[in-house]
């Protein structure tokens, strides 16, 4: 058993010979490929699995990465990339994408995506890290927004006194109403209350005011 082992590693047996990606759609191969180090020839046995896996991760597009061995010679890596959520200031006019969780996902943008603006907190960092906490409720807005067959969100910002406010078009149309959710708590309840009254607005100018959720007012914009 022993001289056929030796013979096979001889031979160049259980060197890697493919490494096969998927999911990639933002990344491209050969950042990924690189991002990964397996390189055709290492030794299968050896190959550092969870490290290749961190490194992938560290990539601002990907959000998880599952790295296979298939003897005797190949590998397969799986990837699942983020899905980009609002896009937030990193300086004065420049823009960048994030994800739902707030990861930094592109440096500035030359064009701007139909996508919630994030406004008011603090800027963005470099790709790859997250946005300071003052974000996490501009965040929490969009995640309940989503999917909202009433409205969509078109901007959310924190006002002088930090209170979460916001822009959200009517649908199906182009009526833009502006919110005013208050503070931080019971984000999905004034989500609910958007929807449940923006339907019969039919004019811009009101704010809606959904900072006591069960108690949405409209008042002037002064």
């Amino acid at each position: 058993m022993g001289s056929a082992a030796a013979i096979l590693l001889a031979a160049g047996a259980f060197e890697v010979d493919r490494v096969d990606f998927g999911g990639l759609h933002r990344v491209s191969y050969d950042e990924a490929n690189e991002a990964a180090g397996i390189d055709l020839g290492d030794f299968m046995g050896t190959l550092d699995v969870g490290g290749a896996e961190r490194s992938l991760e560290d990539l601002p597009w990907i959000a998880d990465a599952r790295i296979r061995r298939h003897w005797p010679a190949s590998v397969s890596v799986d990837i699942v990339e983020r899905t980009a959520a609002a896009i937030v200031l990193t300086a004065p006019d420049s823009w960048v994408l994030i994800d739902i969780e707030g990861r930094v996902l592109t440096s500035s943008l030359s064009v701007l995506p139909e996508l919630p603006r994030l406004s008011g907190i603090a800027a963005a960092p470099r790709p790859g890290r997250f946005l300071a906490t003052d974000a996490q409720a501009l965040l929490a807005v969009v995640d309940a927004a989503r999917g909202q067959p009433e409205f969509e969100v078109v901007a959310l910002w924190r006002d002088q006194r930090g209170d979460i406010r916001a822009r959200v078009r009517q649908l199906p149309g182009d009526l833009q109403i502006e919110v005013a959710l208050g503070d931080e708590s019971a984000i999905g309840a004034k989500t609910a209350a958007i929807a449940a009254v923006i339907g019969g607005l039919e004019r811009s100018e009101p704010v809606l005011d959904v900072s006591v959720p069960h108690l949405p007012v409209l008042r002037s914009t002064g």
